[in-house]
């Protein structure tokens, strides 16, 4: 019995399928190109047959979408690994006295799916010579000013309709570190971006990241073009909200959801309401009579009336809701079908504290800070909850009244340094919740700042915290030298986003793909030191803007 069952785990043993030895640290080393044929640099190639041999086996799928080779070719390329190696069999012929730029870009991943830092070129031609001009460049977040990895970099010859749209002349990626580099180019004028390539056609779509050039025209030649400034890569997403469900939750109440969340954070009032309305069938209108949110940074709003009858009823109107990138909703129209037996609405309860739905231990102080408003946000507008803000010693009592229906904020306020208390009774609570605050002292607070070069540019600043980058904390205009945030709380640390303010606008712009106009310059600081209270604590580095391009026709 023994020897039959050692026979048959043998035989189990033997039909297994290999897989990776288990145990030990795991593979973080990314594949490296040992040789290929022709090699880099070759000339006077004319085999349609590219061979490429790695340090281990690659992924052959990952291979198809990294590989690229420029100028285009005629049809696909027929791919086939074996082992280490990949064998590219070109279709149709190779133009004569050309040089071809081949790249593997950051999506080549190994059988482990470790990918490239940054991507692989090679080059051979078909003629005695071999293009060598080169390109250079960086591309960074709008945000943060991070380097950004995997952006494709496309070479057009013009930034015109029909070179966009007709494709690249040479393509490659940025690496780990946000860098690129185009070798082997013709010489010449190019206009290259940075692209988000979401859908890899190696195309400008409307709704793709884009980043535009310093400048334009580039030279390529074999000293190679380095830009004093960065590629920003921004968001180009133009389509607002759209409203993708309206359903009844309660009697008189309804629940609108976007189709993304929207910028309406806890502590701002909503935008009016009193351009929607609710029709029915029939005919008939009913106002609506309030709109809030259910959660900090909402996909769906909360929208309440008169009761209902049951039926068909239709909002529309216009409401001021935006999204992160400030693409306001407009004009909506949504449907929902009434039912009978709706449930009355829930009980109000408090959403949260403000600033920052956090309710202190019994007996604490909460600091506000001069960037911040105390007040907080009920989960339902309810007219019998009572909200009332009073000093310490209870001899000082102000109700306070609902900016939107739920939010309590206090708009204006008593200057002593004395704690007060904010307490709140609801309906149906069994008993009243209360925070204490105390404004911060002039003696408590800092302020952050930066020098700033810009040759009498106009210069703003957003101030974010390192933890969340949206919204900025502070948003100022530089006087002077310095761009100053102040009001600052002591030992916070914070970055700032700096930009010249070419159209007066207030807000960073990104530039125009056709025409032509490059993004406003910009450029990052991180405080290294924190907030000191009654300081002004200054970064070490200077901020450095060009000075403003003069057109050579206006002298």
């Amino acid at each position: 019995m023994t020897r039959r069952l050692t026979l048959l785990l043998l035989l189990f043993a033997g039909c297994a399928v290999p897989v990776p030895p288990t145990g030990g640290p795991p593979d973080t080393t990314p594949p490296t190109l040992v040789s290929s044929v022709p090699a880099s640099g070759d000339t006077d190639v004319d085999a349609p047959e590219l061979v490429f041999e790695f340090s281990e086996p690659v992924d052959e799928a990952s291979f198809r979408s990294a590989f690229s080779i420029a100028p285009d070719i005629d049809g696909s390329p027929e791919i086939r690994r074996s082992g280490r190696s990949i064998r590219v069999r070109l279709p149709g012929g190779l133009r004569p006295e050309t040089t071809y730029r081949v790249t593997l870009d950051v999506s080549l991943r190994d059988a482990r799916r470790v990918g490239l830092d940054a991507p692989v070129t090679m080059a051979f031609s078909t003629g005695p010579t071999l293009d060598r001009a080169r390109l250079s460049g960086r591309v960074v977040g709008a945000l943060d000013g991070e380097a950004l990895r995997g952006i494709d970099i496309l070479a057009f010859a013009a930034p015109d309709s029909a070179s966009l749209a007709g494709g690249p002349l040479y393509r490659t990626q940025t690496g780990s570190d946000g860098g690129f580099r185009l070798d082997y180019l013709r010489p010449g004028a190019y206009f290259v971006v940075g692209l988000q390539d979401g859908n890899r056609n190696r195309r400008i779509d409307p709704t793709e990241g884009l980043a535009l050039p310093p400048s334009w025209p580039l030279i390529a030649d074999s000293a190679g073009v380095v830009p004093d400034s960065p590629w920003v890569l921004a968001a180009r997403d133009a389509t607002p909200p759209q409203p993708d469900r309206l359903r009844a939750v309660a009697e008189g109440e309804l629940e609108l959801r976007f189709s993304e969340p929207l910028a309406l954070p806890l502590d701002q009032p909503m935008p009016s309401w009193e351009g929607l309305i609710l029709t029915d069938s029939l005919g008939t209108a009913e106002p609506v009579t309030g709109l809030w949110p259910t959660e900090s940074n909402p996909r769906s709003l909360r929208v309440s009336s008169a009761p209902l009858r049951p039926g068909r009823w239709t909002l529309s109107g216009h409401l001021e809701v935006a999204d992160s990138l400030g693409n306001v909703v407009g004009a909506l129209r949504a449907g929902v079908d009434i039912r009978e037996g709706l449930p009355t609405p829930d009980a109000v309860t408090l959403m949260g504290w403000l600033p920052d739905s956090l309710a202190a231990a019994p007996g604490s102080v909460r600091i506000l800070w001069p960037i911040e408003s105390a007040g907080l946000r009920l989960s339902r507008p309810d007219a019998s909850a009572q909200v009332q803000r009073r000093d310490t010693t209870g001899a000082r009592t102000e109700d306070l009244q609902p900016v939107d229906g739920t939010l309590f904020r206090l708009l204006d306020g008593w200057t002593e340094d004395e704690p007060f208390r904010i307490s709140v009774a609801l309906p149906d609570a069994d008993s009243v919740q209360t925070l204490t605050f105390r404004r911060a002292t002039d003696r408590e607070v800092g302020a952050l700042g930066v020098v700033v070069e810009s040759h009498g540019q106009p210069v703003r600043g957003e101030l974010m915290s390192t933890g969340r980058p949206r919204p900025p904390v502070q948003v100022r205009s530089m006087s002077g030298s310095t761009l100053l945030f102040d009001g600052l709380p002591r030992g916070w640390r914070g970055r700032a986003r700096v930009f010249v303010d070419r159209d007066g606008d207030g807000v960073w712009n990104p530039g125009s793909l056709l025409p032509f106009e490059p993004a406003e310059p910009v450029d990052w600081v991180t405080f290294r030191e924190s907030v000191r209270a009654r300081w002004e604590t200054i970064a070490a580095d200077t901020l450095r803007f060009l000075p403003p391009q003069t057109d050579p026709e206006d002298g």
